[in-house]
This record gives structure tokens, sequence and C-alpha cells, in this order.
């Protein structure tokens, strides 16, 4: 070919590669620290499970073919990448395959890898062509139709497409004009045309055309290909398609925690960090590295849109579009950055970048975490930029400020008096915890909030403690010493609340000795659990329905079939996604119901959230629907009568979801708890 030519043009293509890309590496490294190099073999495992194995494209029932179609993209790109060494190398000389370990024409391996690399060819070449029949004939309405995204698509296909040209091309030359090029040939294995089929089936369909011509196809399918090869190198630093570069690495960094990583524990007390308005983020360099990685890796796929249950009840919160207004504000600092250190400040996070109903929109259901294919976490992001609206601003939505007073002054949302946290159990002969040790029982009930002052969460309480008053169970409650775990203050941004309420609460469950705890909030259940051993809680805590499923397994609870009618789950975000359990809820169900329940169409991990998370149970939801009614409308889809949950606050919301939709008389709503005892053999 031309060695001057393809160095010149590599050396400018690489050298400009390499500029954008340092210049976002540059941006990562003034962005806060974080630890994301701690267990690798468990990275190595989610590298290979999600980012090789593609493993939440691919295995998302929803999206089959969509999921199938990036998978072969995918592992197209990573098969060609060596012929692209091949092809790069020929313009240096003529053979450079040979020269290569394993790739001469003395090596299996070489014709093998024909064989695959001119199937993946054609395989990619067909999933473009899907990509682009999804895009201006089905148009899903998670994907964005722009210039950028068809013309990285039309590159794909010029490379796939230069290159079966080039080989096609070369074929004829040397079998039909005698050319003495480069080629594969063995006495036993054969020849290279042997080996590519459609490269050869290409030729064959061009095999009358002259020599001139096919000559001259020959060189301009070469350089149209190494052409489109580095013009598409350097679109993707500043593209949607930078996910190219930026997925597997994002994914090796992604959360290792319980599935998710707990909110950062911020110091509080750091005058310094008040000062420099460093808590949490106001500015576009306050995100962590990986959270700036984020930005830059998502491919607007929109995978989140139909997820979130914001979107999809008219609320101003797309994570998609999150994202790109977060990562177009980083581009645009970029310079400032890496010039000062900060950014420019010409524009408010949030209010300029991000408005304010957009950011409070969010319930923290974190299933937009769940199907996103790259590991983008978008939830520990928005809860730090609640942090410093918070903290900072105090320009948090008006109605929790009564909220974070109740919290303040009684250690609960309504500021109910504290003496009245144990007034639920009168009767119900239920020790209260006092003294050490707690030892004593087998373990303490926390009851919550919702458990302790909420009629309707009161008979959730009494429900679980009846059970494990037939079970045998020896426990106790901790009374007035019990305080909210402050989930809602954290999730609203108020750190320095959440601490001093989960600090009180440590300081008591440690001096009471409290080893093992059973709640019936989700949402206690994740602070309890995977919060407070930040600030030295460690206790083995348990949900109600995972403690009930364990004494049924015991057979210390015998249960019959006595629920009737059509019968639905409706899973808890902070149970499921947070926590990662699903089955003990659902086996309880099905042991009580004398028909099997029935799974409405978003369950499990892609569970459509009630609308209470993140704080908003105690805020007004004035846009769009209720999202709680959209919830009741999936469950009335499957005709369930009854709709079985494990939360107080969803049970809340769905039962205000049944009455604003004057369906009582039809659907009901009940904890698992409940259900369960209803169902105990007499």
């Amino acid at each position: 070919m031309n060695p001057t030519l393809i160095s010149l043009a590599l050396l400018a293509s690489l050298a400009t590669f390499a500029y954008l890309v340092i210049t976002k590496l540059r941006v990562l490294l003034r962005m806060a620290p974080e630890n994301r190099f701690d267990q690798p073999l468990r990275r190595l495992g989610l590298l290979f499970r999600i980012g090789l194995g593609q493993s939440k494209l691919v295995g998302r029932k929803r999206e089959r073919s969509a999921g199938a179609m990036h998978f072969f993209i995918f592992w197209g790109f990573v098969i060609l990448g060596l012929r692209e060494i091949i092809v790069f190398g020929e313009g240096y000389m003529h053979g450079f395959q040979e020269v290569l370990p394993l790739l001469g024409s003395d090596s299996i391996a070489a014709y093998v890898y024909t064989f695959v690399y001119n199937l993946f060819e054609v395989t990619v070449l067909c999933m473009v062509l899907f990509a682009l029949y999804r895009r201006f004939a089905i148009r899903p309405a998670r994907l964005t139709l722009n210039r950028e995204a068809n013309t990285i698509l039309f590159m794909i296909l010029g490379v796939v497409i230069t290159d079966l040209v080039f080989d096609a091309a070369k074929f004829n030359l040397i079998g039909l004009h005698g050319h003495e090029l480069h080629h594969l040939r063995h006495p036993v294995f054969g020849t290279e045309m042997d080996w590519a089929p459609f490269a050869s089936g290409l030729a064959w369909l061009i095999s009358s055309w002259g020599e001139g011509v096919t000559a001259g196809l020959y060189q301009m399918a070469y350089w149209a290909h190494v052409a489109v090869i580095l013009v598409f190198l350097n679109l993707l630093p500043d593209s949607k398609h930078a996910h190219v570069i930026t997925a597997l690495p994002n994914v090796l960094f992604g959360s290792l925690g319980y599935p998710h990583t707990p909110v950062a524990l911020l110091d509080v007390e750091n005058e310094a960090a008040w000062e420099q308005g460093k808590l949490g983020v106001d500015r576009i360099e306050h995100l962590t590295w990986k959270q700036g990685l984020d930005l830059y890796t998502c491919t607007e796929c929109g995978r989140c849109y139909d997820i979130c249950p914001t979107y999809v009840t008219g609320k101003p919160l797309t994570l998609k579009w999150f994202n790109e207004s977060l990562r177009d504000h980083l581009r645009e600092e970029e310079a400032h950055l890496n010039r000062t250190g900060a950014s420019s400040g010409e524009k408010e996070l949030v209010g300029d970048v991000i408005s304010p109903d957009t950011l409070w929109a969010c319930t923290t259901c974190r299933a937009c975490e769940e199907v996103c294919p790259v590991s983008i976490e978008h939830v520990p992001r928005i809860v730090a930029m609640r942090q410093a609206q918070t903290l900072l601003h105090e320009a948090q939505p008006e109605e929790l400020n009564n909220t974070y007073r109740g919290l303040e002054r009684n250690g609960n949302p309504w500021g109910l008096g504290y003496d009245q946290r144990a007034n639920w159990a009168e009767g119900l002969d239920i020790p209260i915890l006092t003294a050490p040790p707690a030892g004593d029982v087998d373990v303490v009930m926390w009851v919550g909030c919702m458990g302790a002052f909420d009629n309707r969460s009161q008979k959730i309480a009494k429900a679980t403690a009846a059970l494990m008053h037939k079970a045998g169970v020896r426990f106790a409650i901790m009374g007035t010493a019990e305080k909210c775990t402050g989930d809602l203050a954290r999730r609203s941004g108020n750190e320095m609340l959440y601490q001093t309420l989960a600090r009180e609460n440590v300081e008591t469950l440690n001096g009471l000795q409290v080893k093992k705890l059973v709640t019936i909030c989700p949402h206690c259940l994740n602070s309890l659990k995977n919060e407070y051993p930040q600030l030295d809680g460690h206790y083995e805590v348990y949900h109600h329905t995972q403690y009930i499923a364990q004494l049924v397994q015991e057979g210390r609870l015998q249960i019959d079939g006595k629920l009737t009618g059509t019968v639905t789950y409706h899973d808890p975000c902070y149970l499921g996604r947070y926590n990662n359990e699903y089955d003990a809820p659902r086996d309880l169900l099905a042991r009580s119901s004398q028909d099997a329940p029935v799974e409405m169409r978003r369950a499990r991990n892609e569970s459509f959230c009630c609308g209470a998370g993140g704080a908003r149970m105690w805020m007004e939801e004035n846009i769009g629907t209720r999202v709680n009614e959209e919830r009741l409308r999936q469950a009335r889809e499957v005709g369930a009568r009854t709709i079985a949950t494990g939360c107080p606050f969803c049970m809340t919301m769905l039962a205000d979801g049944v009455a604003a939709a004057g369906a009582e008389e039809e659907v009901r709503v009940l904890d698992i708890a409940e259900i369960v005892l209803q169902s105990l053999r007499t």
C-alpha cells in the first residue's frame, strides 16, 4: 500500500484521539476521589458478567431482540479488533499477517479466525440494519432520533462493508487476474477464499468486473476502510458512543454494594467543608471521578425511560436526560476545569443545568440502575445534589420542613409525642427492652415510625408480633428508646439530621447490646443493615417476611392456603432492589393462597415503585399522574383482588390509590404478615 500515507493518517488520528481522551482523563482526576480499586476479583466478575457477557442486555426479557442486537455488534467489534491490526499492517507491507503469532499461513488458527471474522462482519451488518429498522420503523419511545446516532450506525456499516469489498476485490485480483497479493494458502487447510464464504460470495457477484475496475475497487475499499476507522475513532470521545471506550472500565469500577453502594457518609462536622461549599454536590467538580465517568459513559439508550416511575407518570425526570444535561455541562466546563481546577460557576448546577422539580421528583427506587447496561449509578448522584441543596442552600421542598421538625423534636416525621411510640403494643404482652443484656430475647422487633404511629401500619406490627408469639419467639421492642432511622432525612439530602438520628439509635442499640433485629419496614431494614455500619452499628437484621419464612421452614408456624381470589405481590423497592429479597414474601404468599399468585408485568427487580421512596411520601405530587395510581392500574390489569406487599409505605400508597379509584369493594391491600396470620393452621 503506502507506508508514508498510512503513517501520517495514523499519527494525525491517534494524536487527536489521545488529546481528546487525555483531556477527559484530566477532568476526571480533578473530581472528588473515590476508592473503586478494592476487591479486584469481584470487579473482574462484574466485568465478565455485565461487560463482556452483556447480561443486562441479553438477560432482559422485555428487550431480548435489542439486547441480542447489541451483543452481536459488541462482540463483532471485539473480534474485528485483530482484523484491524492486520488491515493497517497491510498498509506497511504485504503479508503483514504472516509475522503475527498463530496467524500465518501455516497455522490453522489463521483460517479459523478468517471464517469467524467474516461471519461476524455479516452478522454486524445485519444487526446494524436491524438497528436502523428499529430507529426508523419501530421507533421505541425510549430512543432519541438524532444525527449523531445515525451517523455512527452508518459508519459501522461502512467499516464492515469496506472490509468485505476489500476482501472480495482481493480474491478476484488473485484468482481471476493473477495478481501477487498476500493471502492465506496451505496444501491441507486450503486458501483464504475457502474460509471466507461471504467475501467469496461477494467476489463471485462482482467477478464480471474488469481488472482495472477491480484493482481500483481494491484500493478504494482499503483507504475508505482506513478513513472510516480513523474518523470513527475520533468521533467517539465527544459523542454518546464514548461508551465504546468507557463502558468496560465503568462496569469494572461499578458498585460492589448491597447490591448498590450506600450513600457516602459526609463529614458534617468539617467546618472547612461548610465554608467551601463542599457538602454534597453543588458544582460539577464535586462529583466523584466515578460519577464523572458515569456521565461520559451514558449511551443514551433510554432503558431508564419506561422503567422510571416518574417518567411513566409524566414527571420532569428522565435519567437519560438528567445524564445528558450533566454530561453536556461537564463538557462545557472541561477547559476551565483543566486550566483552573474548578468549573467557571457561570451556571448553577440546580437551577440552570437541572431544574429543582427534576431533582426532587426521584423516588430513589433504583430501577434505572437495575436496567442500565453499563452500570451507571444515578441515585447516589441525585442524593448528593439534594445534600447540597438542603445543607448549603436550605432549598428543599417546603413541605419537608415540618417533617424535619418532627424528626428533630420527637424522632418521627409527624412530630407526634415520642412517649406514644409503644402505645400500639398495649395489651399484647410484648416486653420493652430497657436495659442490657438483650441476650434475654431471641430478637428485637424494630417497629419503625409507620408501625408505631400510623393506624393502618400498626396492624402489620400487631400481625408480626402475633406470629412471633405463636412461634414461641422471645422478642421485645424498644419503646420510646427507638427513633426514626433517618432514612427519609438521608434520601432528601439532610445528612446532618440523618446522622444525628442514626448516631442516637446506634448508641441505644449498642448500649442495649442488641445483636439481632427484625423490622416490618424495608426502609428501616436498609438503614439498619446497610448504612448503620458506617457509624459502628453492626447488627443481624431481617425483614419480617424473611423472619416469618424462616419460622415456617423450621416448622414453628404451619400455613394452610386460605386466601381466595386473584392475588398479586408488589415488590417494595427497598426490599427487592436494595436488599435483593424477592423470594421469601412470594413463598409465604404462595403457601397462604388457594390459587397460585399472579405476577404483574412489572415485578421482581423491575418492579414499579409505589411512589413513597426518596422522601416523596412527605412531598406533594402535583405534576403528572400519581405513581401509586399507576401501580394500582398495573395490579388491576392482571385481575388482582388482593395486593400483597411487605412495606408500610407501599401499603399506604397502594391503599390511597385504591381509595382514589373508588375500588375499595374490588381490591384490598394486605401485608404478607396479615395474610400469613389469617392462613395459620388451626
